[in-house]
């Protein structure tokens, strides 16, 4: 009986789902059309909540959270798998629910039918119903492409690139990654109406190496953290040494960690008595990067503590000496954002976007000159009025970056996207 009883309400509740749905879109269309409303409904991709978060989870989210505070207009349908197998876990809290809806339902362990083909089906036939029935007048992709099952269901697409990296230095991406961007990126590109690119040194290379018309492409830079305000941080993780400098992202070639290693050996070599502290997941072909630094002079003061929690990285930041991210490629650097905020001295690359996101409050190097990397350090670690200046100044340059203005220049291009009318820029740059 009570298997029976799990059942019918489960049908139940997607019945009552699929005639809201349906009652939902009808009322719609009666606002736009008797009442005049401009109202525009947006289809999300957010698979990247139901991952690892990092630097794009985490730009969706706090873009998303920004948009769910505003009003303009739009309402939002936020998509990952609708219908959840009983073993998967429960889906993760959402960024907003004032103007967003995820539908989520999770099969009971207990269902009368056999598990496999009714999830499948469900997947197949009654997932893509509830999703022509949202009616969404434009599809966003936060994250390079909207999935090739959920390109249907919108007529045209908005999306985010957040770097050329799979173009400009394919040999640092991993091949699974290039995989997905080779299924995927060509078909979103086809249906998009306007790209976002999150710096002015992206736009560039969109244009240069996809053969985008500049016109279609529009900055957007991303905001600050709120996590990140540079005061009253919670304590980072325990064991750290008492003088560090700091490298925080992903261990892998893009990041240039190999020249990370090389200037913080000079660096000691030229005097400075504190340690390096890595802090990120290895990543892809990262055979050279743990060769450097099994065979770095410097490796007993090297910590690599893997991946931190968000609430206590900003700590981490505000007690290092310096924060070292000279990167080969970024499409715009948020790890940057966040040293600067806790008024940590950024030591970093001059290329790609991050002398664009840093401007004056930080220290910007040839990220091919270990050496050159380590005089900058060693600048910042020996000169106290130096570090002053660029701690002060990054506190400035970090308060810029806004997530609230980022969310209405997004908003607007998606306005623009679903046929309503421009009512505020639709770029942001600091």
């Amino acid at each position: 009986m009570g298997r029976i009883r799990l059942t019918t309400i489960f049908f139940l509740h997607l019945l009552r789902d699929l005639v809201g749905t349906l009652g939902g879109r009808l009322g719609r269309a009666w606002r736009r059309l008797v009442r005049r409303e401009k109202i525009g409904v947006v289809g999300v991709d957010v698979f990247p909540f139901f991952e690892c978060m990092t630097g794009v989870g985490w730009y969706e989210w706090n873009l998303l959270s920004a948009m769910d505070r505003r009003d303009d207009g739009l309402r939002y349908n936020l998509y990952a798998h609708t219908f959840l197998a009983p073993s998967d876990p429960a889906a993760p809290p959402m960024p907003g629910f004032r103007h967003m809806n995820l539908r989520i339902h999770h099969l009971p362990a207990g269902l009368l039918l056999p598990m496999r083909p009714t999830l499948w089906f469900l997947r197949r036939v009654v997932e893509p119903l509830l999703r022509f029935l949202d009616g969404n007048d434009v599809l966003f992709a936060p994250n390079f492409f909207m999935p090739r099952s959920q390109l249907p269901f919108g007529p045209t697409v908005v999306a985010t690139v957040h770097d050329l990296a799979f173009k400009v230095l394919p040999d640092s991406v991993n091949q699974a990654t290039l995989d997905e961007l080779e299924r995927n990126l060509a078909a979103t590109l086809a249906r998009s109406s306007r790209l976002i690119a999150v710096s002015e040194a992206t736009a560039g290379d969109i244009t240069e190496y996809l053969d985008i018309d500049r016109e279609q492409v529009r900055v957007i830079h991303e905001g600050l953290d709120p996590d990140f305000p540079g005061e009253d941080h919670p304590a980072p993780p325990s064991g750290l040494p008492s003088s560090y400098v700091l490298f925080v992202s992903t261990l892998e070639p893009r990041k240039n960690v190999v020249g990370v290693l090389e200037a913080f050996a000079i660096a000691v070599d030229r005097g400075y008595s504190g340690h390096l502290v890595l802090v990120g997941r290895w990543g892809w072909r990262t055979q050279s990067i743990r060769k450097a630094l099994e065979t770095s002079p410097a490796k007993d003061r090297i910590m690599h503590l893997d991946y931190v929690e968000r609430h206590q990285l900003a700590g981490l930041y505000a007690q290092a000496d310096a924060f070292l991210f000279p990167s080969w490629l970024e499409g715009f650097g948020l790890p940057l954002l966040e040293a600067m905020a806790c008024g940590t001295p950024v030591v970093t690359s001059n290329r790609s976007a991050m002398p664009e996101v840093a401007g004056p409050a930080a220290m910007c190097v040839d990220p091919a000159d270990p050496s050159a990397i380590a005089s900058a350090l060693m600048d910042v670690l020996e000169n106290p009025d130096h570090r002053r200046t660029l701690s002060e100044a990054g506190r400035r340059r970090a308060a810029l970056f806004s997530w609230d203005e980022a969310a209405t220049a997004t908003a607007q291009v998606l306005r623009q996207a679903a046929g309503l009318e421009q009512t505020a820029p639709d770029e942001y740059r600091v």
